[in-house]
């Protein structure tokens, strides 16, 4: 039988720690993205404000496909009263979408995302919708639905969590490859690793 002793068997711990850890970064899409969910709500929630996302795109052809009557673009500030969310509903009111039907929710700043995902709920109660379709970036989308169904299901309004394709195919395509799209993952996956140990940010 093979015995490791000393400096060896050491050496071949860290060997093994090393290939779980690479292991572990290879398969993030897999582990921080959620297969997609479509059904017909009340409202469109768009979550994915982001400049080099699709997403707008994608909501308004979600709207045009009658998915929902109405989008709510969701955000918090990035600067002294600069919200992206009211960017993305001039974009989706460009790209056709009905004033009318284009609202915009501000958010503040937090430490825990849970504490905003209340916010939202509360507001989807206050317009009297039980449905939403919520459009995401991809890569947090497995960790996100779930906290986010616990809180809309315990307001009764259900919910689905969706996100443009053609974003998802850039986080799961050599995303390594580009330093914006490894932050990104590497962000989300230590964001919900931490989360899991504060109980107010479950």
């Amino acid at each position: 039988m093979l015995r490791i002793e000393g400096k060896g068997r050491w050496v071949f711990v860290l060997a093994g720690v090393m290939v779980l850890a690479g292991a572990g970064v290879w398969a993030l899409p897999w582990i921080l993205i959620a297969p997609a969910e479509l059904i017909r709500s009340d409202v469109i929630l768009h979550l994915a404000i982001d400049p080099h996302s699709d997403a707008d795109f994608y909501v308004a052809q979600l709207y045009k496909q009658g998915y929902a009557r109405k989008i709510v673009c969701v955000s918090s500030q990035v600067a002294c009263d600069v919200y992206p969310a009211d960017d993305a509903a001039r974009h989706v009111m460009a790209l056709g979408v009905p004033r009318e039907d284009v609202l915009t929710l501000h958010l503040p700043m937090v430490d825990c995302g849970v504490e905003n995902v209340l916010r939202i709920v509360e507001y989807v109660q206050g317009q009297g919708w039980s449905s939403a379709l919520l459009v995401v970036n991809p890569v947090g989308s497995r960790p996100g639905r779930r906290s986010t169904r616990r809180y809309f299901s315990q307001a009764s309004v259900s919910t689905a969590v969706t996100y443009s394709p053609q974003d998802r195919q850039e986080f799961v395509h050599q995303w390594w490859r580009t330093h914006t799209k490894a932050q990104r993952m590497i962000t989300v996956a230590m964001h919900a690793g931490l989360d899991l140990l504060y109980p107010e940010c479950r």
